[in-house]
């Protein structure tokens, strides 16, 4: 059985640089505390054992510092045995100067606490394990305190591991959610910008086919101008003249390729210049090709306010996810309703679908959740309903879900001030 397959995750992590540095702070700890007590306060215990512990440490730092790269990442296999070694290292010095009755003994949660945040989660379920098993063996097996002869009463002892315990198993709990949350998140964001960039890509080919074109033109040109005088020249010449009727067509065929590339200024005009709310939203309706038992209907009389708009990738992929999405899951009908309400621009997308399910209508908006009751999505509603609100709270929009519409499935709203709108 391969090791690292148990620990999951084999991509890399972290820094190298990170563990020495963190591990130098907790040796510099270690021997502060370790040299106060008996140089200082002058008690009896296993110095020398302590300080063994912690020079191996030392040279285990000095050996990765200079024998292998800082800026080295290591993957989650290595970064867990190091958590583990801190963890043991930690419980064995613990062992040597009192176990769970040293003050210092709440250090012994840090370790695995901090690992979730970067590490799998059968890694952080393996450490915490290990984490507890030594609260464990250090509640009962240890070396007396340090100090004069203090006794701990037997539930005093009982309930510092049931703390340290509970620590464990809460705190770490804790931060892996915080970790997983802010993984997807992070993931999410990389795919949005990924989905944006593509957007973007696809809108300036259309600039370089323009150029190409143009540059087309000229050699183009006087192709047609020669061919022109071999007509007029050989043009009755019924060896020559099939040739050059071919070539005189096949001409004419590439200036009407290169007129549809290229962008005269009317057709630049209607992309790049402002385009009415209201067209923009049947242009993204439009656009979809459906299904003969789906249809989409498109209420915009109640829009009063004739406000215009850049064409901006961010509305027209978000609205375009969000019809998509309605589409996806309604039964035969989608309504979109633009309308304006106290110098504010709403927008409605309804369906009659099944409507969003109660497990999910709280946390929509955050990427990668699921649905026990929708299968027909396999990926679920998350990430695209993600990347359509973050979009269009990007625009300063409101985005607001809904469980029931008036056509009895889901409802989304999108919500701009007028003002807003007309300043994208």
């Amino acid at each position: 059985m391969n090791l690292r397959n148990i620990f999951g995750l084999s991509q890399e992590n972290i820094k190298l640089e990170i563990l020495i540095n963190i591990r130098w702070i907790a040796i510099i700890g270690q021997l502060f505390a370790v040299c106060l007590i008996y140089f200082y306060y002058r008690f009896s215990f296993a110095f020398f054992e302590c300080f063994t512990v912690i020079l191996f440490s030392i040279l285990l730092n000095v050996y990765l510092g200079f024998f292998l790269k800082n800026t080295q990442r290591l993957n989650n296999f290595w970064v867990t045995l190091s958590v583990l070694y801190d963890v043991l290292q930690l419980s064995l010095l613990l062992y040597y100067t009192g176990g769970l009755t040293n003050p210092f003994s709440i250090l012994v949660v840090v370790p695995s606490t901090i690992a979730v945040t970067f590490l799998s989660k059968r890694s952080s379920i393996f450490l915490a394990v290990i984490s507890i098993l030594s609260i464990s063996i250090l509640a009962t097996q240890h070396k007396p305190l340090p100090g004069p002869g203090i006794i701990i009463p037997d539930y005093y002892l009982f309930g510092l591991w049931s703390s340290l315990t509970v620590c464990v198993i809460f705190l770490g709990n804790y931060a892996y959610s915080i970790a997983a949350e802010a993984k997807k998140r992070n993931a999410a964001f990389n795919k949005l910008e990924k989905s944006l960039s593509k957007e973007k890509e696809l809108k300036s080919l259309g600039g370089l086919a323009a150029a190409a074109a143009h540059e087309l033109g000229t050699p183009l040109g006087t192709i047609n101008l020669v061919v022109e005088d071999l007509q007029k020249e050989l043009g009755n010449s019924k060896k020559y003249k099939s040739d050059i009727d071919l070539l005189s067509s096949q001409i004419e065929r590439c200036k009407t390729i290169l007129k549809d590339l290229s962008m005269d200024p009317n057709k630049q005009d209607s992309f790049i210049e402002n385009i009415s709310f209201k067209n923009l939203i049947k242009e993204v309706v439009f656009s979809f090709d459906l299904l003969p038992s789906k249809h989409i209907e498109i209420e915009d009389s109640k829009l009063t306010s004739n406000i215009f708009v850049n064409r901006k990738i961010e509305i027209i992929y978000a609205l375009k996810n969000i019809i998509d999405n309605a589409i996806k899951f309604c039964k035969k009908k989608v309504v979109v309703k633009v309308f304006s309400h106290n110098k504010t621009i709403c927008l409605n997308i309804d369906d009659d679908g099944i409507g969003f399910p109660l497990d999910v209508i709280q946390k929509l908006g955050d990427p990668y959740i699921r649905s026990s009751f929708v299968n027909t999505n396999k990926n679920g509603l998350g990430l695209g309903v993600f990347i359509s609100k973050t979009l269009l709270e990007r625009t300063n929009a409101k985005v607001l879900f809904k469980k029931n519409s008036e056509l009895g499935g889901a409802s989304v709203s999108v919500v701009w001030k007028e003002s807003d709108l007309r300043n994208i």
